[in-house]
């Protein structure tokens, strides 16, 4: 039952952040055509993956199927979101899958999994940029990818990033706990 709930789940969340990255996510970046700029809706971005990953419940493979998928339906319909773009956004969900699952237990055991999700989209946010540089650089002259994309995304952006996905953590694990609330709760018994 758990595999057939976490399947639904996964497809569901990435289908969802493919919506608001095809409808708004991108939107920013084509209208100014200035790099990075599309990290300014960091927040809501964390806000469902924060949703996403505390409902996996620690289960490995779940958060970097939910990256891969992303990005296999990201890929070919949206148009910033390019081959290097996908290959970042792989490796960090892998890497945030493995790391981050394997302290799940210990963050529920003493009842901290806000801070367990905090840090999981502070680290998520804040080395994306980093694992976008190497990809990027694949495909254009470092320099350029430095000079252009790099240090504006690093300097300008990265603060707002982190603040949001500190935001996001925050109203994603609210909304994750009311989810949680509401499914304990037994129904109210009729007279």
């Amino acid at each position: 039952m758990k595999t057939s709930r976490d399947l639904a789940l996964i497809v569901m969340f990435a289908v969802l952040t493919f919506v608001f990255q095809a409808l708004i996510g991108q939107v920013p970046g084509l209208i100014t055509g200035v790099p990075g700029i599309g990290y300014a809706f960091t927040i809501v971005y964390s806000i469902i993956q924060s949703v996403a990953f505390l409902m996996y419940e620690g289960r490995r493979w779940r958060i970097f199927a939910q990256g891969l998928l992303f990005s296999l339906i990201a890929f070919p319909f949206i148009p910033t979101f390019t081959p290097p773009a996908a290959m970042a956004a792989i490796l960090n969900s892998f890497i945030v899958d493995i790391v981050f699952n394997s302290f799940y237990g210990y963050f529920k055991k003493e009842n901290r999994l806000f801070w367990w999700i905090l840090l999981t989209q502070v680290y998520h946010w804040a080395t994306l940029p980093l694992w976008l540089l190497p990809f990027i650089s694949l495909f254009a002259p470092v320099e350029e990818v430095i000079e252009i994309w790099f240090i504006p995304v690093m300097s300008v952006m990265l603060p707002i990033m982190i603040v949001e996905a500190i935001a996001g953590s925050y109203t994603g694990y609210k909304i994750y706990k009311r989810i949680e609330n509401v499914a304990t709760t037994p129904p109210p018994s009729t007279p």
